[in-house]
């Protein structure tokens, strides 16, 4: 009898063992980009890391935050919030594309990218910051793209 659960406990642990999935992650690829005005009123920063296994589907996972009329400005307060797009790339098809808003304050960004088949994965990343106004009717404007390329 012992020896019968020493087998079925060794059968256990070898199906756990074997059925684990490694998840590999590459180095982060830090990126930063901004709204293009003087007061550089909406900012985002961080890291793109790919993350990928065997059987998880490719992911580019977005670590950073985004910050919208910093705590400290010299500019006066104008009305607006930020966006930050984050649209990632196979080539040149767009595989999934994330947005996240901020009025007055920082928030952080934790969140992957992906292709909803689980199937392409990402080779570039363009990050964008644009400022939209809180009323129904003002002014909008964005920053320069930056594009990022995850190894």
């Amino acid at each position: 009898m012992r020896l019968r659960g020493w087998l079925v406990l060794g059968a256990v642990v070898s199906a756990g063992v074997l059925g684990a999935q490694p998840v590999v992650a590459a180095a982060g690829v830090p990126f930063a980009a901004d709204s293009g005005d003087q007061c550089r009123r909406g900012v985002t920063e961080g890291t793109l890391e790919r993350v990928q296994g065997p059987v998880i589907r490719p992911i580019v996972q977005v670590e950073g935050a985004l910050a919208d009329d910093g705590v400290i400005s010299p500019c006066a307060p104008d009305g607006m919030y930020s966006q930050a797009t984050f649209a990632g790339y196979n080539g040149g098809t767009l595989v999934d594309r994330e947005s996240v808003k901020v009025d007055d304050g920082k928030i952080a960004l934790s969140f992957g990218l992906s292709d909803p088949a689980g199937v392409t994965k990402i080779d570039a990343v363009i990050v964008q910051v644009c400022r939209f106004s809180s009323s129904p009717i003002g002014i909008s404007y964005c920053g320069k793209q930056q594009s990022y390329k995850i190894p």
